[in-house]
């Protein structure tokens, strides 16, 4: 009911009735630490975050595991994409109805109780770092009034059939990359027609239905699911995320049939070059011109459109350019927490370029006079803020192997560089040997030897393997430099 309401008020009053409940709130969740023995034993770290939740302090840490379920590629049933491992029901061998009321979920409640966050690695990370605004829970703090005992959202990724090879994706993901690896396509593996029967019971409870994938728009059984929702549950919202690679008749199908469809779009590039290879076998074009497309849809229904943007090394530099896009379009955009594959991830490389970006993007000024400019400013934000607590993480470890490799020896150093490449093509261990040489007589060669000896392995080989002498010398020459 108060769902209902809100949906329906002007802009202006959804943000004075937020804020007026969430003053209200706060005020009286401070009376209640200080009188409540409860209270205080909540982690501090809790305490602090609650006061950062969008509709203010909540008696649940996380309301996924009562409002959400997660049906993942490979059987396993969790509240959220981040929570599900070898241990979660798998539906296989437990019924939806098992594992909602009786399973791995309800442990994981259990679990939550007692702020024991060891199977929500994700946020228990984020949490630790006090980057409140990075965190998936507070997708699911909408539905923190809801009194149904089923799951009010279902987030269905029961296949990998897409037809991109995206360099942050995987064989899981995506068909197209399990065919180059594998040369298999798997699909659908666990979900026959015992989980459609029992799905039945609970698509009349959905509030909402997310698709994903692979890419949702080439996935048959979400078709077969949207007609049982259209047939059991029309006022249901559906949100498809997808790459906007594809339209076709069974797309047109969706939009002439459902007013209620939402998008993501992912798109992680602005430039038609970068998003080629980021998004392999995608087209720009296409997709730019199908995503206002699906803009022009969302606009005519008043239903939502978001673009999803994935925070890499290889285009960090576009960012602030995706606000400015999205604000532009009147959408919002979000940025996706990418800790995989380590070497694109902005969690485990630090570079001089990633810090100035994030210099450069602190002193950006973005306009917040719409509700759609208030979240995406927000949400920059918050990823310029998580991408700066990363680089600080790294910045204080790198110190800290660079003093430990210090007490070592020059020969233990060196035998230490040769032992990364060791097992790589003999240009790799030649580009090595020159750059020794070179800076052999240099008075700061054993600092020098400390930081290299401090990359990561994986990063140290891409470099040596990936650029040229010329361009390792000149990296060398600065690493020199900055000792100085």
């Amino acid at each position: 009911m108060i769902n209902k309401i809100y949906d329906i008020l002007p802009e202006f009053l959804q943000t004075i009735l937020i804020n007026t409940v969430k003053s209200i709130k706060k005020f009286f969740y401070k009376l209640s630490k200080l009188f409540r023995r409860f209270q205080n034993s909540k982690p501090e770290i809790i305490h602090e975050f609650n006061f950062n939740r969008k509709y203010g302090p909540l008696p649940r840490v996380c309301y996924a595991p009562y409002t959400s379920l997660f049906l993942s590629r490979l059987g396993y049933i969790s509240p959220c994409y981040a929570s599900y491992n070898s241990d979660s029901s798998h539906i296989s061998k437990e019924s939806l109805k098992t594992a909602w009321f009786d399973g791995s979920i309800e442990r994981i409640r259990k679990k939550h109780l007692n702020y024991d966050f060891s199977e929500c690695s994700l946020c228990k990370s984020l949490l630790e770092q006090k980057a409140f605004g990075s965190l998936l829970i507070n997708k699911y703090d909408h539905y923190s009034f809801s009194r149904s005992s089923y799951p009010r959202i279902i987030e269905f990724e029961l296949s990998n059939k897409c037809n991109l090879s995206c360099i942050m994706c995987d064989s899981n993901l995506s068909s197209r990359i399990e065919k180059t690896e594998c040369n298999n396509i798997s699909g659908n593996q666990f979900y026959g027609e015992k989980f459609f029967e029992d799905l039945e019971e609970f698509i009349p409870h959905l509030h909402l239905a997310e698709f994903t994938g692979g890419d949702p728009l080439i996935i048959d059984e979400y078709y077969r699911i949207l007609q049982l929702i259209k047939k059991l549950n029309p006022s249901c919202s559906i949100l498809i995320t997808t790459n906007a690679n594809t339209y076709n008749e069974k797309v047109e199908w969706i939009l002439n049939n459902f007013k209620k469809i939402n998008f993501n779009v992912s798109i992680d590039s602005l430039d038609a070059e970068n998003y080629s290879k980021i998004r392999r076998n995608g087209d720009f074009n296409k997709a730019i011109k199908n995503l206002e497309l699906f803009i022009e849809y969302s606009r005519k229904n008043k239903t939502y459109l978001n673009i999803l943007v994935c925070p890499m090394t290889v285009n960090f530099h576009e960012m602030a350019d995706f606000v400015n896009f999205a604000n532009e379009k009147d959408i919002c955009v979000f940025f996706h927490t990418v800790v995989k594959p380590k070497h694109l991830s902005l969690k485990y490389n630090r570079s001089d370029s990633i810090q100035e970006n994030i210099e450069n993007f602190k002193s950006l000024k973005f306009p917040d006079k719409t509700k759609n400019q208030k979240t995406n400013k927000k949400n920059f934000e918050d990823l310029v803020n998580l991408v700066e607590i990363w680089q600080s993480e790294l910045e204080l470890q790198m110190r800290k192997n660079q003093n430990q490799f210090r007490e070592l020896s020059i020969s233990e150093m060196e035998e230490s560089l040769f032992k990364k490449i060791r097992g790589e093509e003999k240009f790799v261990n030649y580009k090595m040997q020159t750059i020794l040489e070179k800076y052999k007589n240099n008075d700061n060669y054993k600092v020098l030897l400390s930081k290299l000896v401090a990359v990561e392995n994986q990063k140290f080989i891409r470099y040596l393997r990936e650029k040229e002498t010329d361009e390792l010398l000149l990296i060398t020459e600065d690493l020199i430099k900055s000792t100085k």
